[in-house]
């Protein structure tokens, strides 16, 4: 039984997450989790007073509202800064579920291509480093 939920979210890519995004869902309403959504954010400056990471935590905030109205669940949103701007985001994601206390990361996946047979996609290394269980949806 799952008590909270870690969902990665692009927000510039919903539409690629339809499925992950259901079945999380899914998972919540059946145990009764939260869910966290979970957007990783570059930490670095900008030229206004607010940072690019309070930006992302208030459109985040709005992308939880609208999946808890619309799925009838518990939800709320972890956003994680990365200094380090290399290609994996894989150890943003579970840094982030360990600092929001998940038991459980649902993420999306795509069918692997060529660059997957070299570095390992997100997915992929979040299923095999992460301390707590893994459902990738495809």
């Amino acid at each position: 039984m799952q008590n909270r939920i870690l969902v990665p979210v692009d927000l510039e890519n919903v539409d690629k997450l339809k499925k992950a995004l259901d079945v999380s869902a899914k998972i919540a309403s059946d145990s009764g989790a939260t869910l966290v959504y979970a957007g990783v954010v570059d930490a670095v400056p900008t030229t206004t007073a607010r940072t690019e990471g309070e930006r992302a935590a208030d459109r985040l905030r709005a992308f939880s509202e609208e999946q808890a109205r619309a799925h009838g669940i518990k939800t709320t949103e972890h956003v994680a800064l990365r200094g380090d701007l290399h290609l994996n985001v894989g150890p943003d994601v579970i840094k982030a579920a360990e600092e929001a206390k998940c038991d459980l990361i649902v993420m999306a996946s795509h069918l692997p291509g060529l660059k997957e047979h070299f570095i390992s996609s997100n997915a992929g290394y979040v299923a095999a480093h992460a301390p707590m269980s893994v459902y990738v949806v495809r």
